[in-house]
């Protein structure tokens, strides 16, 4: 669990980066142009998601069973919720074929936490 902390960890700390600091430019290879208040919004969405690794970081640290827990099911409901969007959002053709890879990477750390979510209610029965 210790090293998808870590690696989700990573991971939203250059996007919530990207959305706070150049969300046009962060979107822009996916076909998707910003106007002024897109941009205020994703840079809105990239201080949230940098409150993720924050939570992670604490969480790799604990030895609270039940605050690991926590923290894994609140990132699953994110993840599920997000990867439902986003390929809502591809669907209907609002990204390039670039914006796959932000579906993906979406769905994988979805079933990552998803079965360390799974392995945790079964070992707490």
């Amino acid at each position: 669990m210790k090293t998808l902390f870590l690696v989700y960890l990573i991971v939203e700390v250059l996007f919530g980066i990207g959305f706070l600091v150049a969300p046009g430019q962060l979107m822009a290879p996916m076909g998707v142009t910003l106007d002024e208040t897109a941009t205020t919004f994703a840079r809105l969405l990239g201080t949230l998601i940098l409150s993720i690794p924050v939570l992670l970081f604490f969480a790799r640290k604990s030895s609270s069973s039940e605050f690991k827990a926590g923290v894994v099911y609140s990132v699953f409901v994110y993840l599920l919720l997000s990867t439902i969007l986003l390929l809502n959002t591809q669907l209907k053709g609002l990204m390039n074929s670039m914006g796959w890879g932000i579906v993906i990477l979406h769905f994988v750390f979805m079933i990552w936490f998803a079965y360390y979510g799974l392995t945790l209610r079964i070992t707490n029965k």
